[in-house]
């Protein structure tokens, strides 16, 4: 069998056991998930209660956790609801799902994330030529089994929505539609701790059009969100949204299972108290998008945007204040895009060809997630391989990564 044929088959045999995985991990879950534990909740809760006439109410606790009761029942381990902490505005996405039972809308909504999900393959199809040469169903299985899109299914997440809005603006700046670009990615501010660092990378990169079509895109959004809600419920969200982040008693998420800087510091309490803890987290977070920002992007023109686009990417989910195992599902694009990377980079031989790509492949083994989020509850480590990953994209786009190539 020609080597090629062999490595192919293999792949196919690790996704195919990947997915399988997934599937059962799945299976041993359903009953949580008829019980309402999933995210998901959350945003049908949200919708129910525009639904009702009472958006001016949308971030109470109390109305929150009534409405939950309804459908999900009393659940021992939860002492409040399951808060709704994005915007407005994305709750009208849901609203359609609430003249369903709720576990009818999350089988509803997980169809519809697999029909986005096989958008984004089409979307990055046009414009990344490596994709060409894959079936696209080959490449949907790739996807399903990256442990993190398998979150986004297993807890009913916006996350591949998003991944959707990042690859149509990917697919806009490789156009040179700078505005277009900008305005796909102020869709995606129900999650902003994303988005922000996104554009701000990219103006600093000088793409400063992006701005433009971001800022004209975010204030229809913002005075939709006030309709809904209210001005004075909109302008409370903020300290609102952080009050919940930083509590896992009110629904955050636990220092220790975020992967990113803040959870690679706060994960220890041996080590570092809250605020030391907090003051390490931030001064890493500027340094790493420092980093970022001063990339002189020597990279010949066909692969700086793929470089700019994936180091944008792990920065900001590395940088975000709230990252999730299931929000790394927009590292598809980075996975992607570096590939297609490598394979277009000259190199005397293939494995340094694929040097780019050594850091993130702990990330690629669902196993190894499933040990760090259940066995020992330390998701937090995944931080680790992305922040060496981020720092050899980085030297590629200086070009001292090109060097190491034999270019």
């Amino acid at each position: 069998m020609p080597a090629g044929r062999r490595w192919r088959r293999l792949a196919w045999i690790f996704m195919a056991g990947m997915v399988g995985l997934h599937l059962v991990f799945f299976i041993n879950l359903r009953g949580r998930i008829r019980k309402g534990y999933p995210d998901f909740t959350a945003y049908y809760t949200a919708a129910t209660i525009l639904r009702d006439g009472l958006g001016h109410q949308l971030y109470s606790e109390s109305v929150q956790y009534e409405i939950q009761e309804k459908f999900t029942g009393q659940m021992s381990s939860r002492q409040g609801p399951l808060p709704y902490i994005h915007p407005p505005f994305e709750a009208l996405i849901f609203l359609p799902l609430t003249l369903l039972p709720y576990r009818q809308a999350f089988v509803v909504w997980d169809l519809l994330n697999a029909g986005v999900l096989f958008g984004v393959i089409l979307v990055l199809r046009r414009s990344v030529s490596t994709l060409r040469s894959v079936a696209p169903w080959e490449l949907m299985l790739g996807c399903l089994a990256f442990f993190p899109v398998f979150a986004c299914f297993l807890q009913g997440q916006d996350s591949i929505l998003l991944l959707l809005l990042c690859a149509l603006g990917f697919n806009a700046l490789k156009r040179e539609a700078d505005v277009l670009a900008g305005c796909w990615f102020a869709l995606g501010t129900f999650k902003f701790q994303w988005m922000f660092p996104i554009v701000l990378l990219f103006v600093i990169w000088k793409r400063r059009r992006v701005v433009l079509g971001f800022v004209a895109a975010c204030i229809p959004l913002g005075l939709v969100s006030a309709g809904l809600v209210g001005w004075q419920a909109l302008l409370h969200y903020p300290a609102y949204a952080l009050q919940v982040v930083k509590a896992p008693s009110l629904g955050g998420v636990p220092s220790e299972l975020m992967p990113n800087l803040r959870g690679l510091a706060l994960g220890w309490p041996a080590f570092f108290s809250g605020t030391s803890g907090s003051v390490a987290a931030v001064l890493g977070s500027l340094l790493l998008f420092l980093f970022a920002a001063t990339r002189r992007g020597e990279a010949p023109q066909p692969q700086r945007l793929e470089l700019q686009f994936s180091l944008a990417i792990t920065v900001a989910g590395l940088i975000g204040w709230h990252t999730n195992a299931h929000d790394l599902s927009l590292l598809v694009l980075p996975l992607v895009l570096m590939t297609d990377y490598c394979w277009h980079t000259p190199a005397r031989e293939l494995g340094s060809r694929f040097a780019p790509l050594l850091p993130v492949l702990p990330v690629l083994l669902s196993p190894l997630w499933i040990v760090l989020w259940l066995a020992i509850g330390r998701v937090n480590l995944m931080a680790i391989p992305l922040l060496w990953w981020a720092w050899e994209i980085g030297r590629d786009m200086s070009g001292t990564g090109w060097s190491r190539l034999g270019v």
